[in-house]
């Protein structure tokens, strides 16, 4: 290099140590004042008696745990790198423990602070958990930044590693809340009227100047569209709204604007919507009735006119209403006579068995089936585990050895809807080789035997069963031939469950998909979800509106950290404690 070309590399070196100089005094400035904002002090002695004890243990500990990818071995790292600092104001969390954290505290403040100021363990402080439950705002409706944050839930799935992958469900449900309205102060509105978005908006306001009563009304639901994946673990709450009581007409836009975000802005491909059965969701679904179609469980999808969305019924739900429809023949409301092939189907064949052979018998024949199973109570109909555990070929099979030839027809009854559960409930993909239960099994091939059970054998009983009753002899008015069936909705729910989830299968099969595992397509996650909320708010059941906008602020932070409740209406998922997630999670700046 000539004399000039030095100097003038001289002089770009010293422009460029200047500027890292810069770069590193304004770090240290900024670490400086995090400390004094976020730092915790500890006494000396507590100090000295924590790293001591670390220092003791921390061999052993190795030993007995050896995984490093054990969430005992972190956190125990995480509380012995907290107790050799010799400034405890520079800790500097695991993401996986800010996360464990948050959901602490989301259900208990109280409990959170006994636990971090007790001395047995160090926790964040609640101040350093702020910035990361409110890098979100705490609102309903659409939010920009929700949306992002599910689209890093998404690449942390993998749903972006092949095509398949990336087809999604939405599960839409409300939430019975509390009418109130509280003072929001960072933002300074009052909170608790409905909110349903700007098209729905403009509907209410329109049928309000209708009814000239000019007052807004307060929310008493809360609809939360929540986005679950058909391979990884995303189950993530999109958006929610405040609601009166939704109506088809309120949910149409609200959907498929839903629909649009998630396929333009998410890059994910929408399969599947599952539901209950309440009648909003049914009219939802024939609003998309195209001609003279008797059962309406798909629609071309809008963003991508070559493929359907398929509306699925919750089976769960589904085995409830079952239930309840056998359990009010000939008993509780009996509301039904169920009868088929010239025999009654009856729930007094189910008490007969329990008072006969299980609770005055030596020996129990069917050692699941109890007193909360047959005298059903209140809260006992929710209990999903309860209505498959009577909808069982356990209770089948005793029947039909210690009962007479007329529960011919109950027998066939549990047997059919016990398989067309564990057809459409399999959750794992060893499930099926652990109970010795080949209908659990994961779906690896489109001609798989058990589509035919559900497209041909189930649809077949059915309309023979419908056949029979309408073709019986006697003065038997309308009412009464209906009442020999099983209702309306549970028929339509069964034969739209059926319809829809077969067509998904052998779609994700043609797709390229390994396996499929149907229990992807119910909406547990979405009632799990409400527990969270309900929980919440202790003896009160029904939060308010601010309290749910809240909660789904934290649960959106937590996400798969977020355990459910053991005590609800639906069996949880077990509890991944292998993996170990090292992503960031978001702060508020």
């Amino acid at each position: 290099m000539t004399r000039d070309e030095l100097c003038l590399k001289l002089k770009e070196q010293k422009g460029e140590i200047s500027d890292l100089t810069n770069t590193v005094w304004k770090l240290k400035r900024q670490y400086e004042n995090s400390i004094k904002k976020e730092g915790v002090s500890v006494k000396e002695h507590e100090s000295l008696e924590l790293s001591s004890l670390m220092d003791s243990c921390s061999e052993q500990f190795k030993r007995g745990f050896p995984d490093s990818n054990s969430r005992q071995r972190l956190f125990w790292e995480q509380q012995e790198l907290y107790a050799n600092k010799p400034d405890k104001r520079g800790m500097r969390w695991h993401p996986m423990i800010i996360r464990w954290c948050l959901f602490l505290r989301q259900k208990s403040q109280a409990a959170y602070d006994a636990i971090s100021e007790s001395g047995f363990i160090k926790l964040p402080s609640s101040r350093t958990l702020y910035d990361y439950s409110h890098f979100l705002n705490s609102d309903l409706g659409f939010q920009k930044d929700a949306f992002e944050l599910a689209k890093k839930e998404a690449e942390k799935n993998g749903l972006f590693d092949v095509e398949w992958r990336r087809y999604v469900g939405l599960l839409f449900d409300e939430v019975k809340i509390h009418e109130d309205l509280v003072y929001d102060k960072h933002t300074g509105e009052l909170v608790g009227y409905c909110n349903l978005g700007d098209i729905a908006n403009q509907m209410m306001k329109f049928d309000t100047a209708q009814k000239e009563t000019g007052a807004q009304s307060l929310a008493k639901q809360v609809l939360v569209v929540m986005l679950r994946s058909v391979y990884g673990n995303m189950c993530y709450p999109l958006c929610a709204f405040a609601t009166n009581t939704i109506t088809s007409d309120f949910l149409y836009p609200l959907i498929w604007q839903t629909v649009d975000a998630v396929q333009t802005g998410l890059k994910l491909r929408v399969l599947f919507f599952t539901c209950d059965g309440a009648s909003p969701n049914r009219r939802f679904f024939h609003l998309h009735r195209v001609g003279n179609e008797e059962l309406v469980f798909r629609t071309v999808n809008p963003n991508e006119p070559d493929h359907y969305i398929y509306f699925i019924s919750d089976v769960p739900h589904l085995v409830k209403t079952l239930r309840n429809n056998l359990s009010n023949s000939y008993s509780h409301n009996k509301s039904r006579t169920l009868w088929r092939n010239g025999k009654d189907i009856s729930w007094m064949h189910v008490v007969r068995l329990f008072e006969e052979h299980c609770e005055t018998s030596l020996y129990n024949a069917c050692p699941r089936l109890t007193r909360k199973h047959v005298y059903l109570q209140s809260f006992n109909y929710m209990k999903v585990n309860l209505a498959a555990q009577v909808l069982s070929s356990s209770v089948a099979n005793a029947m039909q050895d210690l009962c007479g030839p007329e529960t011919e027809e109950t027998v066939l009854f549990l047997k059919t809807f016990d398989k067309f559960f564990d057809c459409l409930n399999v959750r794992s993909v060893w499930e099926g080789r652990n109970s010795r239960n080949p209908n659990m099994n994961p779906y690896r091939d489109r001609d798989d035997p058990r589509l035919e059970f559900l497209t041909v054998e189930v649809i077949t009983y059915l309309n023979d069963w419908e056949q029979q009753v309408n073709n019986r002899r006697g003065p038997f008015t309308k009412t009464q031939r209906a009442n020999m069936l099983l209702s309306y909705q549970t028929l339509e729910g069964i034969k739209l469950a059926i319809h829809a989830i077969s067509s998904c299968v052998k779609f994700l099969l043609e797709e390229g998909a390994d396996y499929v595992l149907t229990n992807r397509f119910n909406q547990d996650p979405l009632e799990q979800h409400f527990g969270h909320y309900r929980l919440k708010c202790g003896s009160n059941r029904n939060p308010s509106v601010y309290e749910v906008r809240n909660v789904l602020r934290t649960i959106r932070a937590v996400n798969s950290q977020a355990i459910g409740t053991k005590r609800g209406n639906t069996q949880r998922d077990p509890v991944d404690v292998q993996t170990i997630d090292n992503a960031k999670i978001s702060r508020r700046k």
